[in-house]
């Protein structure tokens, strides 16, 4: 909590403090991201509607009697998380109802403080998801005090239940295009704890034939259970308890393929694929996540091989060592290829002729449809959108519909998606992994992150075509973002993604508080600016920026959720270098960030053919 609200309060004027009291148990056994939620929601609030004075997380024993007859806990049983602040307060009519959807203290037009008054309702929700409860005590104009009070142990019957039905409208999300899905019928294996041991795993005894898993884990049981059925698989098996070490086994001994965590101490499963996937000798390895975190489209937009959500049964971790062994080992990879114009087909041809791939061409969505309905198996498609008879989106709605098994998608355009379409693509993100490619070389470079193809086997003319791509995405690191939004969780979201990439980033709720930290002198290369914000808005902030000699070159990009007509126009007219609608695309931001910061741009002419 320190590490992450320590700047947003500094810049504020305001003191933080995490006080935790003695004699507290050394863990709780619960859900590390649904805590962690919650935590960002209430601490994120303190300091949002306090103006002055200080914000306080203390760690204790509950000590309420009404705390925990709510509960039903005891004392000795739970722990109590107490978020004060010194801030508006809330009225006492208004204590409960702001735990409803969408309801918040102020819900005028020209309220001060921005926000979707839906944090609170979530917070408490999960809260009670995991045995506990989320109480508030406030005086108006002096102060508030929330509690997150939580059983040292989540009780399994508990954490089984679904989350508490949403009181927001179903109408307000149709459900048209859900498809159920029937449960699995295999039992589930355990989610042991970890116990801080170590696994023996065969490092002592490789060679250079044998086929090798590494396990990134740091439950020493599951870890263990992982490497026992990998050598019965006949895979030789590596095991590291954290993301650094993991990352250095990979590096040393280039595995077949990686059974991955995300909450790994240290480096985190997400930047463990991140910094896999920046590297030309480990970028082929196949890499399949197993973990509690439930993010498998991100997983899998990463270039994932696969994604499992504890707990898993035995036939899972089996299945997911075929799908390793089918990528990491010299198996053909099958590509399918489905564009109308043969121009394009010829040009893709001799684009990827040096990936070893089965290219399938097919220039009508009806022969698409045919092959993955015949079961034919692809590890990668490329389409196009505008086939003549069924389109490509209307190619994936058809496929999600007969619930056909269809491989990561790379959308081939020479021009920027419409919103329609993007729209539309997103209703398939569930079991779909989309990625634009509207340059040869984005091309090569996501259909060989998908075929987990060698890129130091390729030609050298398409070696040469990815490696200022390659070298611009290094040209990022360190530099310094300043991201200017009053959503917190946004910019949380925001701020993950990019430090991922290698970036540092600093955080302002407004606008004036970004023209603060400007005016302090800061080292700051780029500004993400949101336009709809309480207080000083975006328009208002940019023109303040450029009022300022000093910063009149320093790249703005706008961010807003309105992608209104002239909202481009109008940011350009303030004085903003580009424009972004939310949700961000974050291959667009990060192209955009090139351009700003003059990293160079990637030449196409090597594939003129």
């Amino acid at each position: 909590m320190r590490k992450r609200f320590r700047l947003m309060a500094e810049t504020k004027g305001l003191s933080l403090a995490v006080e935790v009291a003695p004699h507290l148990p050394a863990a709780i056994h619960s859900d590390a991201g649904k805590i962690d939620q919650i935590l960002n929601n209430l601490v994120g609030n303190a300091i949002k509607f306090t103006e002055h004075g200080s914000v306080t997380v203390n760690v204790k024993r509950p000590t309420e009697s009404s705390h925990l007859s709510a509960t039903g806990l005891a004392a000795d049983q739970s722990l109590e998380i107490e978020i004060r602040d010194t801030g508006i307060g809330i009225p006492s009519d208004k204590l409960e109802s702001i735990f409803n959807a969408f309801e918040q203290v102020d819900g005028t037009a020209s309220r001060r403080y921005g926000g979707t008054g839906l944090g609170l309702t979530i917070s408490r929700r999960l809260a009670q998801f995991l045995g506990g409860n989320v109480f508030v005590s406030s005086l108006e104009g002096q102060g508030s005090s929330f509690s997150l009070v939580l059983p040292l142990t989540q009780d399994q019957k508990q954490s089984s239940q679904p989350l508490p039905a949403t009181t927001v409208s179903d109408s307000e999300y149709p459900q048209s295009k859900i498809v159920p899905v029937a449960a699995p019928t295999i039992e589930p294996l355990p989610m042991p704890v970890y116990t801080g041991q170590g696994v023996e795993d065969d490092r002592q005894v490789l060679t250079p034939r044998d086929e090798t898993i590494l396990v990134i884990e740091d439950d020493e049981a599951f870890a263990r259970i992982v490497r026992d059925l990998s050598r019965r698989r006949g895979f030789k098996c590596l095991v590291a308890h954290d993301g650094h070490t993991g990352l250095d086994l990979a590096r040393r001994f280039l595995p077949t393929g990686i059974v991955l965590d995300i909450g790994l101490p240290g480096v985190d499963g997400w930047s463990v694929m991140e910094q896999l996937k920046q590297h030309a000798e480990t970028r082929h390895i196949p890499v399949h996540f197993m973990s509690a975190t439930d993010s498998s489209q991100r997983g899998l937009e990463m270039g994932a091989v696969g994604y499992l959500t504890k707990p898993v049964s035995k036939e899972q971790i089996e299945s997911a060592f075929e799908r390793i062994r089918h990528f990491g080992s010299g198996t053909e990879r099958r590509l399918l290829l489905v564009e109308d114009d043969p121009g394009t087909r010829k040009s893709v041809n001799v684009m990827l002729g040096g990936v070893d791939v089965a290219i399938v061409e097919e220039p009508t969505g009806e022969g698409a449809l045919l092959r993955l309905r015949r079961g034919e198996l692809f590890d990668c498609m490329i389409l196009d959108l505008g086939l003549p008879g069924i389109g490509g989106v209307s190619l994936l709605e058809q496929c999600t519909r007969e619930r056909l098994l269809v491989p990561p998608v790379v959308v081939y355009s020479a021009r920027d998606l419409s919103d329609q379409e993007t729209l539309a693509l997103k209703e398939y993100t569930d079991s779909i992994v989309i990625k634009g490619a509207r340059s040869p070389e984005r091309l090569i470079d996501e259909v060989t992150l998908f075929l987990h193809s060698v890129q130091s086997k390729l030609p050298t003319s398409q070696q040469r075509a990815i490696q200022p791509m390659v070298s611009a995405e290094k040209g990022l690191v360190g530099r310094t973002i300043l991201v200017v939004d009053d959503d917190m969780r946004n910019a949380f979201a925001l701020s993950k993604v990019l430090r991922a990439k290698g970036l540092k980033v600093l955080i302002a709720q407004d606008g004036q508080k970004a023209l603060n930290q400007l005016d302090e002198g800061s080292d700051i290369d780029v500004v993400l600016m949101d336009i709809m914000m309480p207080g000083m808005d975006g328009y208002t902030a940019i023109r303040e920026i450029r009022n300022r000699s000093r910063l009149l070159t320093l790249p703005v990009i706008a961010l807003t959720a309105k992608a209104m007509i002239g909202d481009r126009e109008k940011c350009i007219q303030a004085g903003a270098n580009d424009y972004l609608s939310k949700p961000v695309d974050i291959d667009a931001l990060l192209a955009m960030l090139r351009v700003q910061l003059k990293l160079g741009a990637i030449q196409t002419d090597v594939f003129s053919t």
